[in-house]
């Protein structure tokens, strides 16, 4: 008889479960409660309400942050994810709060977990993916398809693999109406 749930799954489930302290009938159903907010969030028309979801999944997000289609805030651990004032996440970007190997690879490569802060007016082009313990510093551009693996400073262009700061802006930080 086949199982429905995998070995695999179970151990996953039961660590994340375990690290927040819940049961884990409660965690599974905050985990699909998200998990149905997300998918909402990845096609929904008007860029506020993707925000507004994201916000429900525990993201935060600050006041008129554009949140683009597709995009993918880490699953297991949405509150490790802050987004200030007036960013801009484009389409099909990830952001991702934890890392961990596989069930053959865990004594030496276990679950790790540490927060991705994006500063005020902060615009993560397309395509991006940004790992755990990132900070985008306030004013700054990330170019498409990038991946930030490490912090970037305030008012600063970074692109590429990994993402390099390849020019200071000038000028930056003021809002205009």
């Amino acid at each position: 008889m086949t199982t429905v749930v995998s070995n695999r799954d179970k151990v996953a489930f039961s660590e994340v479960a375990d690290h927040y302290h819940s049961n884990k009938l409660l965690f599974g159903i905050k985990y699909f409660k998200n998990w149905i907010l997300e998918q909402l969030a990845s096609f929904i028309p008007v860029p506020s309400w993707r925000a507004k979801l994201h916000r429900m999944r525990g993201v935060n997000l600050g006041h008129n942050v554009y949140v683009g289609y597709n995009v993918v805030f880490d699953r297991i651990h949405p509150e490790l994810i802050t987004v200030g004032d007036y960013s801009e996440i484009g389409d099909r970007c990830i952001l991702s709060a934890h890392t961990r190997g596989s069930l053959t690879t865990r004594q030496a490569y276990p679950r790790t977990m540490a927060p991705i802060k994006i500063g005020r007016g902060v615009c993560v082009n397309p395509g991006c993916i940004i790992t755990q313990g990132v900070e985008i510093g306030d004013n700054s551009i990330i170019g498409i398809g990038s991946v930030v693996n490490r912090s970037i400073s305030p008012n600063s262009l970074a692109l590429g693999y990994p993402a390099r700061v390849i020019k200071k802006l000038e000028g930056v930080g003021e809002l205009k109406t």
